[in-house]
């Protein structure tokens, strides 16, 4: 549009009195942009470690056969919630065994003895026969627990190979290639530990691939770990022994205070603290996985050479307070190396009476009674 016709366009609106001749022709000025406020991702709460879920220590006892000591720990005020047995692999799958657990409100902790003798089964594995259960000799066994752990359906505690850094046990590092490099696998890593490895997660994944995701697999070194390693070589480390994270969902570690019980003098014992048996140990299992729960799969005292009820009162009170990662216990309730009971005194039972009476404490096992 050329100045003319602007000029002409104008003038006749203000003829025709379309728009006052005092009014400027308004100026059209676009709203702003409407502002948006930013984004703001919220900061995800850290996950609790895997030990903080649960919302106390599940009491357990080892009590031998006799129904009578679970009797006398329900006596206390508190039963137990993991009762502990031991099984050999000449011993078929109990279903009994878990189910009147289970109809009690506990689940039960199987320490599982792999105990093979001289059979014509590891006639050719002298020195390694953890490499037998590695080879599938033992597959049609595996398969018959795992199937009846399957069907049982509930959380069973499974402890395989228990005490590997010891020296009694055939399943021991000791026994099975020790600090030899050259006898299995990588020559980097020693012989023993490498096979208690290998044969742990071949046990492991037989049972997953057979369903028994019920399983709750237990991996127990004996305490202190020190001085296993001490005795036997610097090889002989519990850490050499762990299958690996998502082979494990206990770590454990067992330990008694032998006192000056005859039988500890075998090893020049002496009277021992909590602290002095697991403290060191706990710290190498906090190095391993600051994640994951600990059992203590055994652990009890003796009567003889100091104040058995003062250590039961510090125990428990240091489990507490100084190792808030250890979440179950097994309480060894039976005389036999010396009288390991909770009651082989009046002022013992009534020190684990006082013990455990806060509900901090846990007597049940979830889910076991549905």
């Amino acid at each position: 549009m050329n100045i003319v016709k602007s000029l002409i366009l104008i003038s006749g609106v203000l003829a025709f009195g379309l728009l006052p001749a005092c009014q400027a022709v308004p100026t059209l000025v676009p709203s702003p942009a409407p502002t948006l406020a930013p984004t703001v991702t919220p900061t995800p709460a850290p996950e609790l470690p895997e030990y903080e879920s649960i919302p106390g220590v599940y009491l357990g006892t080892f009590h031998g056969t006799k129904a009578s000591s679970i009797d006398l720990f329900e006596k206390t005020g508190k039963g137990v919630a993991i009762s502990a047995s031991y099984l050999n692999w000449s011993k078929g799958f109990n279903n009994g065994l878990l189910s009147a657990n289970s109809y009690s409100g506990r689940t039960t902790l199987i320490t599982w003895e792999f105990m093979p003798g001289s059979t014509s089964t590891v006639a050719d594995y002298e020195g390694r026969v953890l490499e037998a259960i590695i080879d599938g000799a033992y597959d049609e066994y595996l398969t018959s627990w795992a199937t009846g752990m399957h069907d049982f359906g509930k959380p069973v505690l499974l402890r395989f190979g228990h005490e590997m850094n010891g020296d009694w046990y055939p399943w021991s590092g000791i026994f099975n290639g020790g600090g030899t490099l050259d006898g299995y696998g990588d020559p980097t890593i020693a012989d023993g530990p490498e096979r208690f490895v290998a044969a742990f997660r071949y046990i492991h994944d037989h049972f997953s691939k057979n369903g028994a995701d019920n399983v709750l697999w237990v991996w127990c070194p004996n305490a202190p770990f020190a001085t296993m390693q001490n005795a036997l070589g610097d090889w002989n480390n519990a850490a050499a022994y762990y299958p690996g994270d998502e082979y494990v969902d206990w770590m454990c570690f067992d330990g008694y205070n032998w006192g000056t019980s005859s039988f500890g003098q075998n090893f020049n014992a002496k009277w021992t603290s909590f602290d002095d048996i697991f403290a060191n140990s706990y710290a190498e299992l906090q190095a391993i996985n600051p994640e994951k729960p600990i059992i203590i799969g055994e652990f009890s005292s003796t009567e003889e050479g100091g104040d058995k009820a003062a250590w039961i009162t510090d125990t428990y009170q240091k489990i507490r307070t100084e190792y808030p990662q250890i979440r179950a216990v097994i309480w060894f309730h039976i005389s036999k190396e010396t009288d390991w009971r909770i009651n082989s005194s009046d002022a013992a039972l009534e020190a684990y009476r006082n013990a455990v009476s806060d509900d901090y404490w846990l007597s049940e096992w979830p889910g076991m009674k549905e």
